[in-house]
């Protein structure tokens, strides 16, 4: 049975109820009058007046002080009001783990000090912000736990139960100084009323610094790094920029996967114990920790479970809660939704025909510990639902999320739930779930989904609508401050998209002279503006000059970025595809072909960057005469397109645009007409009427005739 919410072994903490507001209240209100009395009887009334109202300001602050902790136990960990409890008192490690799988093992198995210890535990002492590091299983929240627990005994112990908690265990960790702030898996503490830089400098610019201890996972603390970042655009970006800027003010500790010899003798020197031994025996393929928390053997388990007769119903609940938090949900997931959404994934590999489990049995097994340690799933009971071991998030081949699952999804989020997994459906351009999220996250009048709204909107084909949404947003916002460059920068970008070539390049070339005034030549939003000036100068007709400044471009990015940077990449295909456009095509074929072998190993044969060079590359081809092999490469590209940005992106809709005039020009002028027709009529369906896609189509669609 799961304890209540914030009940300590050590104490059994109660809210006590609203009396304390009462009695400080009173007390105040009495202090107030016996101190006027008093005064009253030796000075004027105008002092008296004074005191009165600073007495009454002073009351009214103490008022919202007690106020604002009788919050604390509806959003802090085993908090009463007024009252946080020591990190000794906080002595069950199920209250510390985020992700409940696995955490029995803490009690089931001693710590091995790890090479970190030392470092850490130096870092704690001296206050400040300390982020551990590491892959899933690795050991970072129990290494974690038992230095603050080592160092930090009398410290105050705030954690808070939600990222819609963190102002409230802000204030209480500076309330109750000296404090640790507990933020296991820190990216669902970051975001829309999340954890700010603004947070941490109050915190540890004040007289008793609170030290700040947060985790995260390898694969969370990549999307911040700039290859990542480089994929994003406007509120994206924007969420992207403030959530890196918190991260980078943590001083980062790494907490290996893979355990040091030195590691490995200290394990040694524990008594034995069969687990041990097992992982000591796996050590050279698996760390100590995962095998100890049984990451392989879980995702094994998990694989298997889909045999017919095995838990094939099991695997699909797995899938589904593991599926549900990609996607973007942070909280676990509750169990009716999770019986909606899993019959997809079983229906999917068979339905019936594997004789799948009750859906109560496939819970059970789910939850079912293995070796008394760790479960594919784990049951919450505030809030209720179920939570996957994260170490599954990390596997290898895992699929996209399918659409079911967002169809499934969507209907029953709202609020900052649906603005955050509407970011996460536009960061992988899966538009149509995008825009029903935002939509919802904008009803909520949710902050910042306008803005994102308006760009998922552009996205999907109607730049024009996204650009007056901007414009009225960049009125709003000029009567109170200058209009952000992040709304310049994408009505900019629209303008392009709508056609608007040379508007576009202008635009973007006042935004380089003035970043590069302000945030300086070399930073990545001004290479960014750099490339999308010279782009729509070469879509407006002057290739040559957009060689000539890609070019440069090319070597500015290598130099700052590095080769093998997407936005380095970007600029090349670029690049290639003006020097085509400007009759260089032998030239523009060699650098295509370089590029896409590149591109395939540093980003996959899927990546919408890979599939760009592949469809530039296929028209160059097709330009020097071998119409027929371009014509079978953008029919292959046409379906990859659609498998991984969906039938209706504007990018889909152009390879079909590009293979159809491919198929004519390689003499297929009967095939080329049907797949024009059928064209015109999703097109008409998914973009503005004025989009030029839509145009360029409309004139094909005529010379065929």
């Amino acid at each position: 049975m799961a304890r209540r919410r914030g009940a300590y072994r050590s104490g059994g903490l109660r809210r006590p109820g609203g009396w304390r507001l009462l009695y400080w209240t009173a007390f105040g209100a009495g202090a107030v009058a016996v101190v006027l009395a008093v005064v009253r009887t030796w000075t004027t009334a105008a002092v008296v007046v004074g005191l009165g109202a600073a007495s009454t300001a002073a009351l009214g602050l103490l008022v919202e002080q007690v106020k604002s902790q009788e919050r604390w136990p509806e959003n802090l960990a085993g908090a009463r009001p007024g009252r946080v409890p020591r990190v000794r008192e906080a002595d069950d490690p199920a209250d510390w783990v985020a992700q409940p799988a696995g955490r029995d093992n803490w009690s089931e198995t001693p710590y091995v000090e790890r090479d970190v210890d030392a470092d850490l535990s130096g870092l704690l002492l001296r206050g400040g912000f300390v982020l551990l590091l590491g892959e899933s299983a690795a050991g970072k929240s129990r290494t974690a736990y038992e230095a603050v627990r080592r160092t930090l005994p009398a410290h105050a112990w705030v954690r808070p139960f939600a990222r819609s908690s963190v102002a409230v265990a802000v204030e209480a960790a500076r309330v109750c100084a000296p404090s640790v702030l507990w933020l296991d898996d820190l990216e669902n503490y970051l975001g829309s009323e999340g954890l700010t830089v603004s947070h941490v400098h109050h915190l540890l610019g004040q007289p008793h610094p609170a030290v700040l201890v947060a985790t995260i996972r390898s694969e969370e603390y990549r999307r911040y790094g700039t290859h990542e970042g480089s994929r994003l655009t406007g509120a994206d970006r924007d969420l992207w920029r403030s959530e890196r800027a918190v991260i980078a003010r943590a001083t980062v500790l790494r907490v290996e996967r893979l355990w040091s010899p030195a590691e490995l003798r200290r394990t040694r020197g524990l008594a034995p114990s069969r687990r041990i031994g097992v992982a000591l025996r796996a050590c050279d393929r698996f760390g100590i920790a995962e095998t100890l928390a049984c990451g392989p053997e879980l995702v094994n388990l998990w694989k298997d479970a889909w045999a017919c007769g095995a838990h094939p119903r099991g695997a699909a609940v797995v899938t589904a809660v593991m599926d549900c938090r990609r996607a973007g949900l942070r909280r676990p997931v509750p169990v009716e939704w999770v019986r909606r959404a899993h019959e997809a994934y079983l229906a999917a590999r068979g339905g019936e025909c594997l004789r799948p489990e009750s859906f109560d049995e496939a819970e059970d097994w789910a939850c079912r510990t293995v070796r008394a340690t760790s479960s594919l799933l784990s049951r919450s009971a505030d809030p209720a639902g179920l939570s996957c071991f994260d170490y599954l998030l990390g596997s290898d081949g895992l699929e996209p999320v399918p659409d079911h699952l967002w169809e499934t999804l969507l209907p029953l989020v709202q609020g900052e739930e649906a603005y955050d997994i509407g970011l996460v459906a536009h960061g992988e351009l899966r538009l149509r779930h995008a825009l029903v999220a935002l939509n919802r996250a904008q009803r909520d009048q949710v902050p910042g989904a306008d803005f994102a709204l308006a760009l998922v909107i552009g996205d999907s084909g109607h730049p024009r609508q996204a650009i007056d949404l901007l414009r009225a947003q960049a009125r709003a916002q000029s009567r109170t401050r200058a209009v952000p460059l992040s709304v310049r920068r994408q009505l900019a970008h629209f303008q392009g998209v709508a056609g608007d070539y040379v508007a576009s390049s202008c635009a973007f070339r006042d935004l380089v002279r003035e970043m590069t005034r302000t945030i300086g030549a070399d930073h990545v939003d001004t290479l960014a503006a750099r490339h999308e000036a010279a782009y729509y100068t070469g879509e407006s007709g002057r290739a040559s000059a957009a060689v000539a400044e890609l070019t440069a471009l090319v070597a500015d990015r290598q130099r700052v970025l590095g080769a093998d940077h997407r936005q380095t990449l970007a600029t090349r295909r670029s690049m290639a595809w003006f020097q085509g456009k400007s009759g260089q095509l032998d030239l523009a074929v060699r650098e295509l072909q370089s590029l896409l072998v590149e591109s395939r190993a540093i980003l996959g044969i899927r990546d919408p960057h890979t599939l760009a060079v592949r469809s530039a590359l296929a028209q160059f081809q097709g330009e020097a005469g071998d119409w027929e092999r371009a014509a079978r490469e953008l029919a292959d590209i046409a379906d990859d397109r659609q498998a991984t940005l969906g039938p209706s992106h504007p990018h889909t809709l152009a390879t079909r645009h590009q293979l159809a005039l491919a198929l004519a020009r390689a003499g297929d002028r009967e095939g080329a007409h049907l797949l024009l027709s059928a064209l015109l009529s999703d097109m008409t369906s998914h973009l503005a009427p004025d989009h030029p896609h839509l145009t360029a189509a409309r004139i094909s669609h005529a010379a065929l005739h």
